[in-house]
């Protein structure tokens, strides 16, 4: 159920409206900071604004819901929605999606084309939806939390919890510890001795380290950081795809309150036409995986994947994305139980999911190392010129260690090391830990993955924000563009009309046929009293209109005298109303 958030009182709103951020900055915001940034743009754009709760999560923070729309009724018009931080390390996010409501609410009075979005359009953002997991990124010590629901007791001893992932050196962050052992799994990679990769033995590999999250064993069963204080995931708790017995699916589907909390948001707004996902999963820089339109079901389950039809829109949304974003970020390619995948699969809702930002794994580009080897002057350095003019050296028959091919893990470091970016790993320290003994900490440290270097922030969310204003072109929108009666006989009329839809997307995706959780667009034949249908129905349903100019025409036969008033009326719940009088034809 949607619950109006109650607005602020007058003080608390200038006091929000004095810390809300200046429009364009991208922030990194805690809960109660971003409520507060919310709360300024409802209460500064009372007019386009409107602040809701969409519901409260496990440890009782709101989710809460900021709708733009300068429509007077925002039931008849398509309403887009963009959901965030589904995974909790995906803080930077929120900070996009509050970017873009700050700048539609603030552009509104002044720009054409975002005054021409909220006119026709109901737009939706959930900068946060897993407030719980994302509150870690403010905690200290500093930890990658991605579960926020109850413990499980994984290890089971009886005890919940106690073993869990902690900062046992007290440098501030919980990386990864690794011990020798000639047992071991791991090895250094050839081409950086800071990666480790799993030996292969099958090649002759041996491994000679162990790896443990960083972490005490107060349980005493010789394992480590194996039972965290928490399991599930709010992002793995969706229906669609769910993994029975795996803890971070939760108990059941929608057993987690953020989860169930957007399931009914999202059952409850009829006029949803498209959805949008800021988040860990990907399907507009690769292609989704796609099954045949009439795939039949196995064991009434139908097969996983996006639907053909639904596939090639996708696709060619897809290429507008990385046109105009340049973003290359790929997911992890998971996506049991996820939000986008329920979207689509349950509510039959074109999903489009967006990955803003990963790791590189690749070295800064030859031009900026060419940069680095000259002088103020653009003269080229001495280090520089020694290197170019010493001779090659010979190389040996056997395959040297700089022949290997680096890991991704390398590759990552090979992008950290050109960038500056050194906070992002952590060095291996020797330490005498507890239980261990003699161990090495360190590894990538939180958030060294999916957080973009601050100088970045701006700039990807300039990129989105341009593609995300102009996705209400593509919201399948009806218009009645013909409707005219033709005298026949004596009382006898013939009255037709055609309906279109001009925007990208098909009224009904083909996912929607399938689940039938939108209602198709019903045609109506408005008849005055004394009039008598002789042919056709009074009621007609549009099952499938396709988007770029798809039409249907209709027809009747009616009965009636010459100054009667007839008309035609088209009604749904996610592409608009429309009504037009049947003029006679010329």
């Amino acid at each position: 159920m949607l619950i109006p958030t109650p607005m602020f009182g007058v003080a608390l709103a200038t006091l929000v409206s004095a810390t809300s951020a200046p429009l364009g900055d991208v922030e990194s915001l805690s809960h109660a900071r971003l409520s507060e940034a919310l709360a300024a743009v409802a209460s500064e754009h009372p007019d386009v604004a409107s602040l809701h709760r969409v519901g409260v999560s496990r440890e009782g923070r709101a989710i809460e819901a900021l709708r733009l729309t300068g429509t007077e009724d925002p039931s008849n018009h398509p309403a887009l929605l963009l959901v965030a931080n589904l995974e909790g390390p995906r803080v930077f996010e929120s900070g996009v999606v509050l970017d873009h409501a700050r700048r539609l609410a603030n552009a509104y009075e002044s720009d054409e084309s975002v005054r021409a979005l909220l006119d026709t359009t109901v737009v939706w953002f959930v900068p946060r939806a897993n407030p719980d997991a994302a509150e870690g990124r403010f905690a200290s010590p500093s930890i990658e939390r991605w579960a926020s629901s109850i413990d499980v007791d994984n290890d089971r001893d009886g005890r919940r919890g106690e073993d869990g992932p902690a900062d046992v050196n007290g440098d501030g962050v919980v990386t990864t510890m690794r011990v020798l052992d000639p047992e071991g799994e791991w090895m250094e990679d050839p081409t950086d001795a800071r990666v480790l990769i799993q030996a292969d033995r099958v090649k002759g590999e041996r491994g000679k380290w162990r790896l443990y999250p960083e972490s005490r064993d107060l349980d005493g069963d010789e394992t480590f950081g194996e039972d965290a204080p928490r399991d599930a995931q709010v992002d793995r708790n969706f229906a669609s795809g769910w993994e029975e017995h795996v803890a971070r699916a939760g108990t059941f589907p929608t057993d987690e309150p953020e989860a169930r909390a957007l399931c009914e948001f999202v059952m409850a707004q009829k006029n949803l036409a498209l959805v949008v996902v800021y988040d860990g999963h990907d399907n507009l820089v690769e292609k989704p995986k796609s099954v045949a339109d009439d795939a039949a079901p196995v064991k009434r389950v139908p097969p996983y994947g996006v639907l053909e039809s639904d596939a090639e829109l996708l696709e060619e949304i897809g290429r507008e994305y990385r046109e105009q974003t340049k973003n290359e970020a790929k997911g992890d390619g998971e996506d049991a139980g996820t939000f986008a995948r329920w979207c689509y699969d349950h509510r039959g809702l074109v999903t489009l999911s967006a990955v803003l930002w990963n790791l590189p794994d690749e070295a800064p580009a030859a031009d900026e190392d060419a940069d680095a080897a000259e002088g103020d002057d653009g003269a080229v350095t001495e280090e520089a010129a020694a290197d170019e003019a010493a001779p090659a050296e010979e190389e040996d028959d056997e395959v040297s260690e700089s022949d290997a091919k680096p890991s991704d893990d390398a590759k990552h470091l090979l992008w950290i090391d050109g960038a500056g970016e050194s906070w992002r790993f952590v060095d291996w320290t020797p330490f005498d830990h507890p239980e261990l003994g003699s161990v090495e900490i360190g590894g990538f440290a939180p958030f060294a993955r999916s957080e973009p270097p601050q100088d970045a922030w701006t700039k990807i969310a300039d990129a989105h924000f341009d593609w995300f204003q102009g996705l209400g072109e593509l919201l399948p929108r009806i218009e009645l563009v013909e409707c005219e009666r033709e005298k026949l006989g004596t009382g006898v009329w013939k009255v037709t009309a055609t309906l279109t839809n001009d925007a990208y997307l098909p009224l009904l995706s083909r996912s929607m046929q399938r689940t039938r959780t939108t209602r198709p667009a019903k045609v109506s034949l408005v008849l005055p009293d004394g009039a008598t249908l002789l042919s056709g129905n009074t009621q007609e349903l549009v099952r499938d209109l396709a988007g770029s100019g798809g039409r249907a025409e209709f027809e009747w036969l009616v009965h009636g005298p010459d100054g009667m008033e007839l008309g035609v009326s088209v009604d749904s719940d996610h592409a608009g109303r429309a009504f037009r009088k049947a003029e006679v034809s010329q």
